[in-house]
């Protein structure tokens, strides 16, 4: 069963007369001038002050009157102040406590917001236009004719070997083939788990002249170590041990390298026992150096498209206005 919530007055001060620390609920009109209450200058207590609402029975927030702004309960059919039926009324603002963050005064001046935020703006287009100079400074070309100075090219082959290779992994991720295997225990993560919690008291001001204190708690974590085994082990595995080129002073046209000597069938075992070799990944570039009124641009190309050009012959070239040739702009 849920617990009783306790209502406690809000606290208001007569605008009229300067009475001050009237209550919300119980005072409707200033004691001492008969001023109506005024909702908007209602507050809360001070922690410790708290007068409680005896025998108050909440029904809604209270309504404030169109006509005289007067706070009356949501039960009332008229105000009590002026007599004005509650038809097209809304309810009275609440207040929030003081914990929140209050807003900045009023007498900070409302134009330095406008001329921060033009400053801004001048800043933002200063950076807009220097990102568009950038790249227009990168991508804008012009064409010249360059001439092919040099062609060179180079293609190379790695050479695999099946070796042992030390390695370790958690326990979940050790592979099948692994042998040698060596587990210890080490932290492998943290989670979280739940430590109590953290609680503070909020008031809630009900829009009735009352306000209710609500416990409000979150779940407190800590961190706590997460062990598993860390293993350690070997397992044969293809690795590069050495490769083999060929390049532009072997040949004038790009040839692969010669494989030879590959430990294909070891002594002691097949294809894929230790110490067999194999080919492995293959990587080729191919290069013009280009050149036209004493400036020299470097571009690597295609193959289709490096044997299309020769050297001494010239070709249409986009050049950066920084400088850097576009070699997309070969064909």
């Amino acid at each position: 069963m849920a617990e009783e919530e306790i209502y406690y007055e809000m606290l208001w001060d007569c605008t009229q007369c300067n009475t001050k620390g009237l209550l919300g609920d119980s005072h409707r009109h200033c004691p001492t001038c008969g001023a109506a209450q005024d909702p908007t200058e209602r507050y809360f207590p001070k922690e410790g002050e708290e007068v409680e609402a005896k025998n108050h029975k909440f029904v809604g927030a209270d309504w404030s009157c169109a006509y005289c702004s007067s706070p009356n309960s949501q039960a009332a059919a008229h105000c009590t102040n002026c007599g004005a039926g509650q038809d097209g009324t809304k309810p009275v603002a609440l207040v929030a406590d003081k914990a929140t963050p209050e807003p900045l005064p009023s007498t900070m001046p409302t134009t330095a917001p406008k001329r921060s935020m033009g400053w801004l703006r001048w800043v933002f287009a200063a950076l807009a236009l220097v990102v568009i100079g950038i790249v227009f400074l990168f991508t804008s070309t012009k064409e010249t004719t360059a001439t092919v100075a040099q062609r060179t090219w180079a293609r190379e082959i790695q050479i695999e070997q099946m070796g042992r290779v030390a390695d370790s992994a958690w326990r979940d991720s050790v592979p099948g083939d692994a042998y040698g295997v060596s587990c210890s225990r080490e932290q492998r993560s943290t989670k979280q788990v739940p430590d109590g919690q953290d609680c503070h008291t909020e008031r809630v001001d009900k829009g009735d002249g009352t306000f209710v204190k609500r416990q409000e708690c979150t779940t407190r974590y800590r961190d706590v170590p997460v062990y598993d085994d860390r293993c350690s082990y070997t397992v044969n595995r293809w690795r590069t041990v050495r490769s083999v080129k060929a390049d532009t002073q072997n040949a004038m046209n790009p040839v692969w390298p010669t494989v030879s000597n590959l430990n294909a069938n070891f002594p002691g075992g097949g294809v894929g026992s230790l110490g067999s070799e194999r080919e492995g990944t293959r990587h080729e570039s191919y290069v013009l150096t280009l050149g036209s009124g004493g400036k020299t641009w470097t571009c690597n190309v295609p193959e289709n498209v490096w044997s299309k050009y020769q050297e001494g012959a010239t070709t249409p070239l986009k050049v950066r206005l920084t400088g850097g040739a576009d070699c997309s702009s070969l064909k």
